[in-house]
């Protein structure tokens, strides 16, 4: 008849203190978040009167796309040419396409006149407007926080026409990058409001839009 032992005291407290080791030895989870970006060289398109223009329509910005390797809470970096480092201890305070819609409005609301930046988030209703669509196809910084952005953007006008265009932003980076990816990736957002500043300015409104104001 056999029997079974019981494990060794010692070995029982070996195996605790090395569970204990491993416990302690784990990061603790850091958030991170996107904020607005200053204009750069004092970049704003004003009024002297604090109205909007009387040649444009109030711009919101859409949901943003995000490309599904970006669509999560961990901080994802470049490491390599086909790489990307996945950090499970860095992660986003919300959701990373949540973050660039609002930063990226506070940031064109910055560099545009007053009031010409709807509330991304404002109810329905029948004042004109014009959608800013934008698609993000990379975002990415690597170990030295040098930044690539790349985005595909659709401006709907008030009467159904459309511009399209494709931006991309190089970031340079500087070393060492500790705990700063967060501040190049809001910083390049930045850089891409200060283009798509000068593409909303550019396009004229309808004579529709022009007298429901």
């Amino acid at each position: 008849m056999s029997r079974s032992r019981s494990p060794p005291t010692a070995l029982l407290s070996m195996l605790a203190c090395c569970s204990l080791v491993a416990c302690s030895a784990s990061p603790p989870t850091r958030y991170y978040t996107l904020q607005s970006d200053a204009p750069r060289d004092g970049f704003r398109g004003g009024s002297a009167s604090g109205m909007v223009p009387a040649n444009q329509a109030v711009v919101r910005l859409e949901p943003v796309v995000i490309p599904p390797e970006l669509d999560r809470l961990e901080l994802v970096s470049r490491s390599g040419p086909y790489r990307v480092r996945i950090t499970d201890s860095d992660r986003w305070a919300a959701p990373l396409d949540e973050q660039i819609r609002r930063v990226l409005s506070d940031d064109l609301a910055a560099r545009l006149p007053p009031h010409l930046v709807a509330d991304p988030n404002e109810p329905a209703s029948n004042d004109p407007r014009r959608l800013l669509s934008i698609a993000i196809a990379e975002f990415y910084a690597d170990g030295a926080c040098a930044t690539t952005l790349r985005a595909d953007w659709t401006l709907r006008g008030t009467n159904g026409d459309s511009e399209r265009g494709t931006e991309q932003v190089q970031r340079p980076g500087a070393t060492p990058c500790t705990d700063a990816i967060a501040a190049a990736m809001s910083s390049a957002l930045g850089m891409l409001a200060d283009r798509l500043a000068s593409v909303i300015l550019a396009q004229p409104v309808t004579e529709e839009a022009a007298d429901a104001r």
